[in-house]
């Protein structure tokens, strides 16, 4: 069997990286597609010879393909997509300006979208190139979105991200649905990460963990969700909350 290769889109604060990593441990080819040229350069040092990390702007047809096209060129196909979309800042309901907003949730839908038409054209073209052999094969590729925990749960002033997130939420599970044909699952991974609690420590006392998501914690979930052992699963979204969605109120034995 070919090597199989893995394309992030977004690196995220920690999280492309710890995926990065997790994936080329596991024996993936790997690149990596961010459109900031300081995070490109941060983790072309750190990754070394783990991954292959180009700057595109993946808010546009272009900047996608060109990442899509980066990736073949390198490796001659694509097996999993991993997307780490940005997370929109933390802005008031009240402030929040609608022009900018909409290009915001605009740019997210439409990569969200692209990032599925692309990858089931270059899955369809490798099925007819390779013929029947690859055509049985129980998946053929998988794209699994890592969103925040807004996409499910919403706190006071994550407007914008919870609409955001919840858009391509709906991409998602469309999309699984429309490309389980095709041999393609598509799922999601929402989780509790470091920059709420760092803002809002309060939100600490609301989880019966103690303690947001590591980006080592959602790499190993990506990596899952992307191995044949995991082919039944498609149209799913795991929630790693550290049992927040259970509790009902907050927990007080934890200290301030």
């Amino acid at each position: 069997m070919d090597q199989p290769v893995t394309l992030i889109l977004g690196l995220g604060q920690m999280t492309g990286e710890a995926v990065a990593r997790r994936f080329a441990d596991e024996g993936h080819a790997v690149i990596a597609c961010d459109p900031s040229l300081k995070r490109v350069e941060k983790f072309s040092d750190s990754l070394r010879d783990r991954a292959i990390v180009h700057q595109e702007d993946l808010d546009t047809r272009i900047g996608v393909k060109n990442a899509l096209a980066a990736a073949l060129e390198a490796y001659g196909q694509v097996d999993h997509i991993v997307a780490v979309p940005p997370i929109p800042p933390k802005t008031p309901f009240v402030d929040l300006d609608l022009a900018e907003f909409e290009k915001v949730h605009s740019k997210a839908l439409r990569t969200s979208i692209l990032i599925l038409q692309m990858f089931e054209k270059h899955v369809a073209k490798r099925v007819e190139e390779a013929g029947e052999t690859m055509g049985r094969r129980k998946q053929l590729g998988s794209v699994t979105f890592v969103l925040s925990l807004s996409a499910q749960q919403v706190n006071e002033g994550d407007f914008a991200d919870a609409v955001v997130q919840h858009s391509i939420l709906g991409v998602m599970r469309s999309g699984a649905v429309d490309l389980a044909s095709k041999g393609i699952r598509v799922n999601a991974i929402c989780a509790l990460r470091p920059r709420a609690e760092s803002e809002d420590p309060w939100l600490r006392k609301r989880t019966p963990l103690g303690r947001a998501s590591l980006a080592d914690e959602i790499a190993e979930a990506s990596l899952y969700l992307s191995l044949p052992k995991s082919a039944i699963i498609t149209g799913e979204t795991l929630v790693m909350d550290g049992g927040r969605s259970r509790l009902s109120g907050v927990i007080d034995d934890f200290d301030d």
